[in-house]
């Protein structure tokens, strides 16, 4: 009986860190050929395949994370302005004893660029478009727009490697202004963060938003936390396009 406990707990251990690893799904309105999903680093790097019908799967390895920083390094190389490599403590930041970091310190790196996978053909340098992982296209539209078109809740997921384990708990208050400067309020990020060796899932998610004094919809409420699988709900978005 032990025997078959620890051989059920092996199994259990594996099929965590493999959903970590890897991602399949299906792009519902996929209207393409075959497509890769490519690493934009300085040697773009093919991380996964898209079929005809929309079937996809990414595999993330270790080694993909050492060339997002060998990439950056290079840019910063190259560059007078330099980039700072983000850290768990700078990635899911609070000045507040309400929040614990542990390891903050830990560099962190992401596979995706703003939430997304890039679509294309390598051999003809080629761009087909971008891949995002999401609840909804709204969300998507509201939240990449960057203040442009009014906020709605929702969330997108993506992906972080650390070569340590780390963790981010607690809610941090920001204090603002309206835009009068005759009232105050609070952004409030709700952390839930613990990441393990590796890649990890992260879910970022607006659960509340606010109207301002112009009527425009902003984000108030946000949360931030590791899933040990994607969400049941996960939509997988496909946006067409030639251009990074």
């Amino acid at each position: 009986m032990k025997t078959i406990y620890s051989i059920l707990l092996i199994a259990l251990i594996s099929t965590v860190h493999y959903g970590q690893q890897t991602i399949k799904g299906k792009i519902t309105d996929y209207e393409g050929d075959d497509a890769e999903i490519i690493l934009p680093v300085e040697n773009p790097k093919i991380i996964g395949s898209v079929s005809e019908n929309g079937k996809f799967i990414i595999q993330l390895e270790d080694e993909m994370a050492s060339a997002v920083t060998e990439t950056l390094e290079k840019s910063n190389a190259k560059s007078d302005i330099r980039i700072v490599n983000n850290s768990v403590g700078r990635a899911f930041y609070c000045d507040s004893d309400d929040v614990v970091t542990i390891n903050g310190e830990q560099m962190i790196e992401s596979v995706t660029r703003r939430g997304t996978f890039f679509m294309g053909i390598l051999e003809d340098k080629k761009m087909v478009g971008k891949l995002q992982l999401a609840n909804s296209s709204t969300f998507v539209d509201s939240y990449f727009s960057f203040g442009k078109k009014d906020y709605v809740t929702g969330y997108y997921i993506d992906f972080y490697y650390v070569n340590e384990a780390a963790s981010v708990k607690g809610i941090c208050k920001t204090k603002a202004y309206t835009l009068d400067m005759k009232s105050t309020f609070f952004y409030i990020h709700d952390y839930d963060i613990d990441l393990k060796k590796g890649w990890n899932i992260v879910k970022i998610e607006i659960t509340e938003v606010y109207e301002d004094q112009e009527g425009h919809l902003r984000p108030l409420k946000y949360r931030m936390s590791t899933l040990d699988k994607l969400p049941k709900d996960v939509q997988y978005i496909f946006t067409p396009g030639d251009k990074l």
